[in-house]
C-alpha cells in the first residue's frame, strides 16, 4: 500500500479547510492565488500572534498525496508569505512547519503549512493553543494581505 493511500480522517470528517476554500471565514483569508490560499490561524503561539497557514484549495490529506506541481506552488507561496510577514509584521524571523500523520503532529486532515512569526525576545515554543480573538485575526489578515500586495 502506498503512503498516499493511508488516511487518518475519521468517518464523516467535515474538513474545515475545504469549507474555508469554499468561502467560509473570508475575513481571515489573507490571500488567494492559483490553487492555494493563505489563512490566519485561529490559534496563536505563546511567542506571538499572526501565524499564517498556506493551504491548497483542493483536498489532499498530507504531503504523500500532493502532486509535484502543487507542491511547487505551495512552496512559492510559503516563501512569499514568509517574506511578507518579515517585512509587514513586527517580527524578527519566521518558522515554517508542515505536519503529516498523527505521529508527525497533524490534527487537521488537509495539508497545510504553518508560517509563524518569531521574536528575539520571546520563547519559540513548538505550538500554542491560545484561541485568537476574531478582530485580531482579521487585523493580521489585512496586514499580511497589504504586505503581499506590495510583493506581488
Amino acid at each position: 500500500m502506498a503512503l498516499s493511500d493511508v488516511s487518518h480522517e475519521p468517518p464523516g470528517y467535515a474538513c474545515p479547510f475545504c469549507a474555508i476554500a469554499g468561502g467560509a471565514e473570508p475575513e481571515f483569508t489573507a490571500w488567494r492565488e492559483g490553487q492555494v490560499f493563505v489563512q490566519i490561524a485561529k490559534h496563536w503561539d505563546p511567542g506571538g500572534p499572526g501565524r499564517a497557514l498556506v493551504i491548497p484549495t483542493a483536498h489532499f490529506e498530507n504531503i504523500y498525496a500532493l502532486p509535484d506541481d502543487l507542491a511547487g506552488e505551495i512552496a512559492r507561496m510559503v516563501r512569499l508569505v514568509a517574506t511578507a510577514m518579515r517585512r509587514g509584521y513586527p517580527c524578527d524571523g519566521v518558522a515554517i512547519r508542515q505536519n503529516n500523520e498523527p505521529a508527525g503532529g497533524q490534527d487537521v486532515w488537509h495539508l497545510h503549512t504553518h508560517v509563524v512569526p518569531r521574536h528575539n525576545d520571546r520563547p519559540n515554543p513548538e505550538y500554542g493553543h491560545d484561541l485568537a480573538d476574531s478582530s485580531e485575526r482579521a487585523h493580521y489578515a489585512a496586514l499580511l494581505r497589504q504586505s503581499l500586495e506590495a510583493l506581488v
